[in-house]
């Protein structure tokens, strides 16, 4: 699979600076209230553009792969402007979005296991925003698979994205 990105270059966030800005006028006394539930959804087509403003010719920011999750920051008309694992943000086309389940692994290097469990065999070392799709959980413990090549188990703390179907009660 091609690399989660081509032509995005690094560059320094502004978070921290907006954060300080934000506690500096507020205070810390503030109250700050809870964000409603993150939307997830994922990447419907092999590759799509991630534009910089919500129009077909605007600028492309960088190409996103089928299964990346993405979190929607907002809606406008038939694009949303979204947000990857690594912050960046941009508009896709609604069309090009579903709410299929799916993550991207966030750390390093992702161990994908035959079963869920650190004594389970290791079956792919997958790399940093490599994406699936989500089928089920296991405590910690998530089933992905590429649909192609890649099935297993990978533990949450190596993800990012849609939560795991939730696990029916017993």
């Amino acid at each position: 699979m091609p690399s989660l990105r081509e032509g995005k270059s690094a560059r320094p966030s502004p978070r921290l600076f907006v954060f300080s800005a934000l506690f500096w006028l507020v205070g810390p006394g503030a109250v700050v209230a809870e964000s409603p539930e993150t939307e997830f959804l994922s990447v419907r087509p092999l590759k799509a553009s991630v534009r910089k403003e919500p129009d077909s010719s605007a600028d492309r920011l960088w190409i996103i792969w089928k299964y990346s999750p993405v979190e929607v920051v907002s809606y406008r008309g038939d694009w949303v402007r979204v947000k990857d694992f690594e912050g960046d943000s941009g508009w896709l086309k609604r069309s090009e979005l579903s709410a299929d389940p799916t993550v991207a692994v966030k750390s390093k290097e992702g161990r994908l296991r035959k079963d869920p469990g650190e004594k389970s065999k290791v079956l792919w070392m997958l790399e940093r925003g490599y994406s699936m799709r989500v089928f089920g959980s296991s405590g910690p413990w998530v089933e992905v698979s590429d649909l192609e090549s890649v099935s297993g188990w990978i533990h949450e703390a190596d993800t990012w994205g849609a939560p795991p179907p939730a696990q029916p009660s017993r």
